[in-house]
C-alpha cells in the first residue's frame, strides 16, 4: 500500500502554488495569499471511491482543504491511512487546492489523552486521540519525506490539552511547556528537507494565543493555528488571540456553529457567524470551516449530502470572497 501511496505522489500535477511564511503573511510568487477552506475530517473516514475536490473548489471557491489523520488511524492502519492521505493530496492538488494535513491528536504529549470523545452520542468511547509523542514522531517524519509539494502544510497537533487547572485557567505561560515539542517535530520535519510551512498551535484546545508572539518557533517558515467555536463569546476572541496574527499568519483550522447543539459549537449565524467572519476578514486570517464528513459536529453537510444551515453560511462566506 504504501508503493501505491508513492506512485499517486509521484504523478500528482506539478504547479506553481508554492507557499512560503514573510511576516505575518503567507506568500506565493511574492503575493500576498489568505486561504479559505474545508476541513475534511479522517481521510479514512471519507468514501474512498468519492473526489468532492472539483466541487469544492468550482462550487464552493475554496481555495484549500484540511485533510486529517487521527493517530488511532496512524497506529492501526499506518499503510491504509497513508495511501488514502495520498490519494486525497492527489485529487486536492489536481483540484488547484493547497492542501493542509493534519494530524488530528488531542492531548498533551505523552501525557493527558482524551478517552472519551462525543462524536455521535454521549460516552462514545475512543482511544483515536492518543497523544504519544513517539507516534507523532513516526508520523511526521513519513508524512515529511513523502510530501514535498510545498503547496502542502503541515498541522503538527490538532487540540493541544494537558488537563490541568492552571490551562484551563487560560495560564499565559503554558505555550512554553508545548513550545519543546513542537520545536522537536519542527526540527524532524526539516531535518527530512521538507520546506512546507508548518502550522503550529496554541494551548487549551489551539484556542489560547497569549504570549506566543513573544516566543515564536526559530523556524522561518512556520505559521500558527487557531480554533474557535460559537461556544467562545466575541469579547474573548481578540485576548485570546493576543495578536500573534500581527507576527504570524494565523490559520482557523476549526471553526463553526450549530443552532441547538449540546456541545461547545452551539450557536447561530447572528450571533456567531456574522461577527466571526468579521473578525476573520478584519485581521486577514485564513481558515477552514468544519467539518465535511457529515459524523463530525458541526457538520456542513448532512448524510444525503445536503447543506446543514452552517454549511449553507460556509459556502456563502467562501464564494463571497472568491476571486
Amino acid at each position: 500500500m504504501i508503493r501505491l501511496a508513492a506512485l499517486l505522489i509521484l504523478f500528482w500535477p506539478a504547479s506553481a502554488l508554492a507557499l512560503e511564511v514573510a511576516g505575518n503573511l503567507f506568500v506565493e510568487n511574492g503575493q500576498a495569499v489568505v486561504l479559505r477552506g474545508i476541513a475534511m475530517g479522517d481521510v479514512t473516514d471519507l468514501p474512498a471511491d468519492a473526489n468532492p475536490y472539483p466541487e469544492i473548489a468550482s462550487d464552493w471557491r475554496a481555495n484549500v482543504v484540511r485533510l486529517s489523520i487521527h493517530p488511532g488511524t496512524w497506529r492501526d492502519k499506518k499503510d491504509a491511512a497513508l495511501a488514502a492521505l495520498a490519494k486525497h493530496v492527489a485529487d486536492a492538488r489536481a483540484a488547484g487546492l493547497y492542501v493542509i494535513i493534519d494530524y488530528h491528536v488531542i492531548g498533551f504529549p505523552d501525557g493527558y489523552s482524551l478517552k472519551y470523545f462525543d462524536v455521535t452520542e454521549p460516552d462514545t468511547r475512543t482511544d483515536d486521540y492518543e497523544s504519544r509523542f513517539d507516534l507523532a514522531m513516526d508520523f511526521w517524519l513519513t508524512i515529511a519525506a513523502q510530501f514535498k509539494d510545498p503547496a502542502i502544510l503541515f498541522e503538527l497537533w490538532n487540540e493541544p490539552f494537558s488537563g490541568s487547572e492552571e490551562e484551563e485557567g487560560g495560564d499565559p505561560e503554558f505555550w512554553k511547556q508545548y513550545r519543546p515539542y513542537w520545536r522537536v517535530l519542527t526540527d524532524a520535519i526539516r531535518s527530512s528537507g521538507a520546506a512546507n510551512v508548518i502550522l503550529v498551535p496554541p494551548p487549551l484546545w489551539a484556542f489560547n494565543a497569549r504570549g506566543l508572539k513573544d516566543s515564536l518557533l526559530p523556524d522561518a517558515n512556520t505559521g500558527y493555528t487557531w480554533h474557535a467555536y460559537a461556544g467562545q463569546p466575541p469579547e474573548d476572541w481578540a485576548p485570546a488571540l493576543d495578536g500573534l496574527d500581527g507576527a504570524r499568519p494565523v490559520v482557523v483550522t476549526e471553526w463553526g456553529f450549530e443552532p441547538g447543539a449540546k456541545q461547545h459549537w452551539s450557536g447561530t449565524a447572528e450571533e456567531y457567524g456574522v461577527p466571526f467572519t468579521a473578525f476573520l476578514d478584519e485581521r486577514g486570517l485564513s481558515s477552514t470551516a468544519w467539518c465535511w464528513n457529515p459524523d463530525y459536529g458541526p457538520n456542513l453537510r448532512r448524510p444525503n449530502g445536503k447543506l446543514t444551515e452552517w454549511g449553507a453560511f460556509a459556502k456563502a462566506y467562501l464564494a463571497g470572497h472568491a476571486p
